[in-house]
């Protein structure tokens, strides 16, 4: 708990961004605790790889590394979810056309099984693909990459190793459908990729340019 608020601390100072100067004085009476706690903490986290540390003429040189970055990220995601339950989670993006491999492998038996074992359905032969321009929507979708949502499992066909797939349930103007991410993707973060038991493009007449938007549920198992 205290490795978190000292970076917590970092990030209010600026350490998300770029370098800051940091005397372990200082940083403990900021957080109320000894300089020889504040001093062992900065090590720990160095060694945990959420910051990096250099001796400098005024104090340390701090900066939050990607990993901190991301655990910080983590946390402010689930404080929403639990402290502004009425508040939605929404990711907005813009339809585009994808490069069909979606219609290939949900044509699987193995995928299609696993699906309708784990969500409830058998999926249509094929993605809605949805292009994030907003950093925050992209980050939102990279949150979701590194939590637990349900898990499709992956199988092995002919020599070939097929991956595993994490799931989040969502609605689209109030639609039912299933936010993918395959554990192998051509796809970067701007990509997000969604499934249904009908295909969602068609239901709901859109085409290549319209925005919108994608509603997390929680599951209800």
């Amino acid at each position: 708990m205290k490795e978190l608020k000292v970076l917590i601390t970092l990030a209010e100072r600026g350490a998300l961004d770029k370098n800051i100067t940091i005397k372990t004085v200082d940083l403990g009476k900021e957080i109320k605790i000894p300089q020889q706690t504040a001093s062992r903490l900065l090590i720990k986290l160095t060694k945990d790889g959420l910051i990096t540390r250099f001796n400098g003429i005024r104090g340390y040189i701090v900066q939050i590394t990607p990993k901190g970055r991301n655990l910080l990220q983590d946390l402010n995601f689930n404080l929403n979810k639990i402290f502004k339950k009425n508040k939605e989670i929404t990711i907005k993006g813009k339809v585009v056309d994808g490069i069909k491999d979606g219609k290939y492998y949900l044509s699987l038996n193995e995928y299609k099984e696993n699906i309708e074992k784990k969500l409830g359905f058998k999926p249509y032969p094929g993605t809605l693909n949805i292009k994030l321009t907003d950093i925050e929507d992209i980050e939102t979708k990279e949150r979701l990459q590194r939590m637990n949502g349900i898990e499709v499992e992956g199988f092995k066909k002919e020599g070939r190793i097929f991956g595993s797939i994490k799931c989040f349930r969502c609605k689209v103007d109030g639609i039912e459908a299933i936010i993918t991410i395959p554990e192998r993707s051509h796809y970067g973060s701007e990509i997000l990729e969604l499934i249904s038991p009908f295909e969602l493009r068609k239901k709901m007449k859109l085409k290549n340019g319209d925005e919108i938007f994608v509603r997390l549920v929680e599951d209800e198992n």
